[in-house]
């Protein structure tokens, strides 16, 4: 199944035994999305911003 969707996965497929309540950090630009160690995922409407290795899925955070 393929899912073009905005909204985040973790909401659609939503389940209390795996529940994890993300946390976010302003950037400039826009907004990250992270599990507490590495990004999840980046909202922003600035596409440059997409391309900056700093915010890929999975980073480390600094």
């Amino acid at each position: 199944m393929l899912i073009h969707s905005i909204v985040s996965l973790s909401d659609i497929f939503y389940n209390m035994d795996t529940l994890r309540v993300p946390q976010y950090r302003k950037v400039p630009g826009g907004i990250v999305e992270t599990d507490g160690k590495s990004v999840t995922r980046l909202i922003s409407t600035d596409p440059r911003l997409f391309l900056d290795a700093r915010y890929e899925p999975g980073k480390k955070l600094q």
